[in-house]
């Protein structure tokens, strides 16, 4: 599971250095703790659905909203502006959720612009109750490693002169919340970021989509492509050796990767220094045992919707893997469902 940024807290330290707080105040305690894919399980998206891809190490924010409030829909233009601006080019991503039960659809967010490449929208009643909030009108949680970790409310704003509103989840986005980007960089130019913006959330990156892109780039951001592109495969490669000192699981998910980058950049030197692994580990069957148990695992947990299919499942890995990391895994399914 990609690593996700810490959780979004007003500190006092914070109200101390930049002012009172007003009264519609954050709530740090979510009323249940939720995984991403459950809170976003159900939501009807406007184009494509987004995928683990999108994610990557940046940092998932869910936003709920409605849009009967009179008293909401006054500031709810500018807090859109205020989040929109303060993700722009941030590792954070925003699924922009309506939860209203009359009116359905995304265009509520879409009438108040807030848009962007690392904005997705969808809708869905039912959201409310599977994260705990306590209301859909212009709720957040925001996601650490996979789980919901904080709550709070749009509204919650600073102050600032002339009646204006400093709203303190703009002011903390700002930050970019700890994530990181996979493909973009912060010292890119506005050029390129336009051009790498969909490979960051999710997109097809390998050498024929590279190809395409470098069509009618002028010398100068062909070779800044060119070593944001090398950049890019370094880190992959840093990251897949790091994996080989870490557990089971990032051990496994390091092969994967490697095995991706193999197969979607193969002229290059990162390509084939992959492919050397992958190959070196395709003999190792032990290593093998642990990749298809991981594979068994995942497949049963997906499939099963009871307890008895969930034993039948776990029970085909721990049968053929016991000594695995997903055999015993398994073996924890299967006791805490009995």
């Amino acid at each position: 599971m990609p690593r996700f940024a810490l959780a979004l807290v007003l500190t006092f330290s914070l109200l101390m250095a930049s002012g009172d707080l007003h009264a519609q105040t954050t709530n740090n305690s979510p009323g249940s703790s939720v995984s991403l894919g459950q809170a976003l399980t159900g939501v009807r998206w406007q184009g494509r659905m987004p995928s683990e891809a999108v994610i990557g190490d940046k940092t998932p924010i869910v936003m709920v909203y409605a849009s009967w409030c009179p008293k909401c829909n006054v500031w709810s233009p500018d807090a859109f502006n205020q989040i929109r601006e303060s993700i722009k080019d941030k590792p954070i991503v925003l699924f922009a959720i309506n939860a209203d039960e009359s009116t359905r659809g995304v265009n509520y967010a879409l009438e108040r612009n807030l848009v962007g490449p690392n904005i997705f929208h969808g809708d869905d009643p039912s959201i409310v109750r599977r994260m705990g909030l306590d209301s859909e009108l212009f709720k957040y949680s925001v996601f650490q490693d996979g789980m919901q970790s904080d709550s709070g409310s749009i509204g919650a704003y600073f102050p600032g002169p002339n009646d204006s509103k400093d709203f303190a989840i703009a002011r903390k986005l700002k930050t970019g919340m700890n994530g990181e980007f996979s493909v973009l960089s912060p010292d890119m130019s506005e050029g390129l970021k336009q051009l790498l913006w969909p490979a960051e959330v999710g997109s097809k990156l390998d050498e024929r989509s590279l190809l395409s892109m470098r069509k009618n780039m002028d010398d100068d951001l062909t070779s800044e492509f060119n070593s944001a592109v090398s950049g890019f495969l370094n880190r992959q490669v840093e990251k897949i050796k790091a994996s080989r000192e870490g557990s089971m699981p990032e051990r496994l998910a390091g092969y994967e990767l490697a095995e991706q980058v193999a197969t979607d950049f193969k002229s290059t030197p990162q390509g084939r220094a992959c492919r050397e692994l992958v190959d070196q580990l395709k003999e190792d069957e032990s290593f093998q045992d642990e990749l298809t148990a991981k594979k068994l695992y995942e497949q049963g947990m997906q499939k099963a919707n009871s307890a008895v299919t969930l034993r039948r499942a776990m029970g085909r890995v721990i049968s053929r893997y016991p000594e695995t990391h997903f055999g015993k895994e398994a073996q924890k399914a299967v006791d805490s469902a009995s």
